[in-house]
């Protein structure tokens, strides 16, 4: 079932012993090594799902390919098996995997997508439409199916616009949505006496709990943050929450725009900035910045220590957690300004390269993403979940689904309400025109206020400040719709016209000299 890669080539077929095995290179592919129960949960799907392919095969495959053999070659089509092989290929710090792939002529067929880098693959063809009607792929998947894979709010993600203009479905989740929600260490706020977080809790009262748990002398912060190039990442939560947004997408011009320059976003950036560098000072009399640690090498490390309070991380819809619930809760993220929440959504995704040659293998590869996140398979998922003494983690409608309710009364209290929470109030992570870039840049203005504000530059006055922080987003914002977009404001515009003429001007005049002084030196003096 599990091969070692063939580092040379992705699928192919070969004739082994009596045998037409497909071989399937995929860039999701648990590990069999991995002792984990997730892990060995994963695995026992991925091996049911090469016992039944010869089954599958024969129902949906078999009579088409046996009747053109000009097409699907003239193989054993009465006897196939399926190998599956591990992608793997050479890291190179700041370029993706799959695209030096795709350029040495080695990508998988089956490749790992996420939102943010979903554009850049469907605008240059390398992913394959799932939903044309003579494949017979998702066009072919029953309402029934489709609604238990996909969640709602993910179509505009997987279903838009490719380079021909025409809608296509690119590529299909697996593992559920991902939600956004706060994590919080009970046994830290016991010791402070504080309450528990709610649904209902607000951003000042994050700060506030933040402040009463900061203690630097002890290594302790309130709340986990982190510098780096993502840092931006952390602060889109609250973005949204305060009814700002990433980007926006114009359905009758098929255009995108950044547009976090927004007054929405520099209150963002404001409680953000706050939470990050405010200056106070402690009970030994040490002026301190903030509440948070930023270090992220070690963030994870302290909170498993005990030493951040409060942190964001991701509800999976399928697995909610295996953090100890007698010393972590969670909760929906805060409520912003306006009384809304804006977490982010986010989901796993599978596409078909494009460059597929066979189309036996698109066929194998289609039928192991259908079957990755099938019913069929989560049952089987949770069975093994469940047997491993991992049941209470999973989400309960799994549990009553697949005859386990007694397993659902020792779920954590709250949790599947939160996952629920957090999916109705989450934003789409940016998946438009290369947004892969969009947290790099999204970053340079929380850096540029957090530094405003330890050199204390920052205005007192909130109306002042706001302006300065807008004034930065904007900046910010424009760089990124040139940028990721090709958009360049018309003042820009017309700054590098008056630009180009000038240095226009300056070469013309600048010729003209040196040609005069040619002419007169190579010209003969008259007697």
């Amino acid at each position: 079932l599990f091969a070692c890669p063939a580092a040379s080539r992705a699928g192919y077929i070969e004739d082994r012993d009596g045998v037409t095995v497909i071989h399937i290179r995929s860039d999701v592919l648990p590990d069999p090594s991995d002792p984990s129960t997730f892990a060995q949960a994963e695995v026992a799907a991925v091996r049911e799902f090469a016992r039944q392919f010869p089954r599958i095969f024969a129902e949906k495959y078999r009579a088409r390919y046996e009747a053109d053999p000009a097409t699907y070659g003239r193989h054993r089509w009465d006897r196939v098996a399926v190998e599956l092989e591990r992608f793997s290929g050479i890291e190179v710090a700041g370029a993706e995997v799959d695209l030096l792939a795709i350029a040495g002529g080695v990508a998988p067929d089956v490749l790992y997508i996420n939102f943010r880098k979903s554009d850049n693959y469907i605008r240059n063809n390398f992913l394959y439409p799932l939903d044309r009607p003579d494949d017979g792929y998702v066009s072919a998947m029953s309402r029934e199916e489709i609604d238990f894979r996909v969640n709602p709010k993910l179509w505009p993600v997987i279903r838009r616009r490719g380079p021909s203009g025409e809608k296509h479905v690119w590529a299909i989740p697996w593992g559920g949505a991902l939600g956004k929600v706060l994590l919080f260490r009970k046994d830290l706020f016991d010791q402070h006496g504080l309450a528990y977080p709610t649904p209902q809790w607000t951003w000042d009262d994050m700060l506030s709990a933040a402040r009463k748990l900061t203690d630097p002398q002890r290594g302790v912060y309130g709340l986990q943050l982190a510098r780096g190039k993502h840092e931006s990442w952390y602060w889109v939560t609250y973005l949204w929450s305060a009814g700002g947004e990433v980007m926006e997408y114009d359905e009758a011009n098929d255009a995108w725009r950044c547009v976090f320059g927004s007054p929405a976003a520099a209150e963002a950036l404001d409680f953000y900035t706050r939470l990050g560098a405010e200056k106070w000072v402690d009970a030994q009399g040490a002026v301190r910045r903030g509440y948070s640690t930023k270090d992220a090498g070690d963030s994870w490390v302290k909170w498993d220590r005990g030493e951040i309070g409060m942190a964001l991380s991701y509800i999976d819809e399928r697995v909610f957690s295996t953090i100890n619930p007698e010393l972590t809760g969670m909760v929906p993220v805060p409520l912003g300004p306006g009384g809304q929440r804006g977490g982010e959504l986010n989901s796993r995704m599978m596409g078909l390269f494009s460059g597929i040659k066979d189309p036996a293998v698109r066929d194998a590869a289609w039928e192991y993403m259908r079957f990755y996140e099938c019913e069929e398979a989560v049952r089987i998922k949770t069975r093994i979940m469940v047997e491993g003494g991992f049941g209470p983690f999973v989400n309960p409608k799994y549990l009553r689904k697949f005859g386990y309710p007694e397993i659902e009364r020792l779920s954590p209290p709250g949790w599947s309400e939160t996952f629920d929470i957090a999916i109705a109030t989450g934003r789409p992570e940016p998946y438009g025109r290369n947004s892969n870039v969009a947290y790099d840049l999204m970053t340079v203005p929380i850096e540029q206020a957090e530094q405003l504000a330890i050199r204390d530059q920052l205005p007192e006055d909130r109306a002042a400040r706001l302006a300065v922080l807008q004034g930065l987003l904007k900046q910010a914002e424009d760089r990124a719709n040139e940028v990721m977009i090709g958009i360049v404001p018309p003042r820009e515009r017309q700054m590098r016209r008056a630009a180009a003429v000038a240095v226009l001007v300056a070469l013309v005049i600048t010729f003209t000299l040196v040609f005069r002084r040619v002419f007169r030196a190579f010209t003969p003096e008259t007697p």
